[in-house]
């Protein structure tokens, strides 16, 4: 809710909120108000707020789509939607960002997601409390900052806006903090010590493994990764970056399924291919070798470095580009090696790309490095080299 109230005004800040909500949300906040704390302040926000709700939790199985707009609380909503829930809905669809930033959506089953939060709540039933670092709208929060804790039983601390004193004087044993690698690279870098018995869980894009050992280092007890996408919600998990993957155990591979192109089926029968090669161990797991697609992961958000050169090729002065992630030690953008056009100002093209990128890129998708040069990098066998 708080993402769409977000999206309604503007993500770039256009349109200031005029109240500033409460960090948790009372059953009797309003949804519409002018010049008061509510969660909306005009009929079209309110609107595109009932739109997600409606597409995300699939208020249309029971009738009950039209019954927001004539709701005037928080609460009420939350009625209308746990009694579509309740009655059997079809499922739910979340929304995530691919390699060309549009909006792709994904729709699972109940029994789909609440087969992978039975497995967790069996491997996780030490865990005594929820630590939200992660959006819920996102599928991976959403199981285990919304499901999870409700099959264990357990309260949830919503987090996400927690400073490093919160952490340090709040974090206890028995915790499960739900991050993913940005934010558990703040966490790193915000914290000296993390307090005993705190479990970690990360997903959305691989975590490096040296802000894993950093973080045990800090008094982590342990890291889970978890492997999946919107797509699929979890599939495998890991307590060692060491190790390979093991498949939850509501997935297997095909007959058909082969390292390069690699095909689960889930226990409902729902087939999907991985976006990732992988490469099987003797006992049944699997290690990570590279995307099918080329696409790489920044900040959580599939981009395409192929597509990112070809566009930056396409300015005018620009003779041929390459774009690449940086090794971890440089960082965890994308950077770019551009080869100008003879004769042009380096300098001036310099601005005009550093313009263009940030009115025209995703964050995820612009290059915080460039390099310029005569020639792209090439290895001794003629192919794309790393600079």
């Amino acid at each position: 809710m708080s993402q769409e109230r977000a999206a309604a005004r503007g993500r770039r800040g256009l349109v200031p909120s005029p109240t500033r909500l409460p960090d948790v949300w009372p059953d009797t906040l309003p949804m519409q108000g002018e010049g008061e704390v509510s969660v909306a302040a005009d009929s079209l926000e309110i609107l595109q707020l009932a739109a997600a709700a409606n597409e995300m939790f699939h208020l249309y199985d029971g009738g009950d789509e039209a019954n927001l707009l004539a709701t005037d609380t928080f609460g009420g909503w939350l009625d209308h939607i746990e009694t579509v829930l309740r009655g059997g809905g079809s499922g739910i669809t979340f929304s995530s960002s691919g390699s060309s930033g549009v909006p792709k959506r994904c729709c699972h089953s109940a029994a789909h997601l609440l087969a992978e939060t039975s497995f967790l709540a069996d491997r996780l039933s030490d865990r005594r409390r929820i630590v939200d670092m992660a959006p819920a709208h996102h599928i991976y929060g959403f199981i285990f900052t919304a499901l999870l804790p409700d099959r264990l039983g357990v309260d949830v601390w919503a987090a996400e806006r927690a400073s490093p004193a919160d952490l340090a004087r709040d974090l206890r044993a028995g915790d499960l903090v739900v991050g993913f690698p940005e934010r558990w690279r703040w966490v790193e870098r915000s914290l000296r010590h993390v307090a005993p018995g705190v479990t970690g869980v990360t997903s959305t894009a691989p975590c490096p493994e040296a802000l894993i050992a950093s973080l045990r280092d800090s008094g982590l007890a342990q890291m889970i990764e978890v492997y999946g996408s919107s797509e699929t919600a979890g599939i495998a998990l890991r307590d060692d970056p060491g190790d390979p993957y093991t498949l939850m155990p509501h997935w297997r591979f095909s007959d058909q399924s082969r390292e390069e192109a690699p095909e689960l089926v889930h226990l409902s029968g729902l087939r999907a291919d991985l976006p990732d090669r992988i490469v099987l161990t003797d006992d049944g797991r699997f290690r990570l070798a590279g995307r099918r697609d080329g696409a790489v992961q920044v900040g959580g958000v599939n981009v395409s470095p192929s597509a990112v050169a070809a566009q930056l090729a396409g300015r005018p002065g620009v003779r041929e580009a390459a774009v690449r992630l940086m090794r971890p030690e440089e960082g965890s953008r994308l950077k770019a090696f551009v080869v100008p056009q003879p004769g042009v100002d380096v300098a001036r093209l310099e601005a005009d790309l550093l313009d263009w990128t940030r009115r025209n890129l995703t964050a995820a998708e612009r290059p915080t490095m460039v390099t310029f040069s005569d020639d792209l990098p090439r290895s001794d066998l003629g192919k794309n080299a790393d600079w």
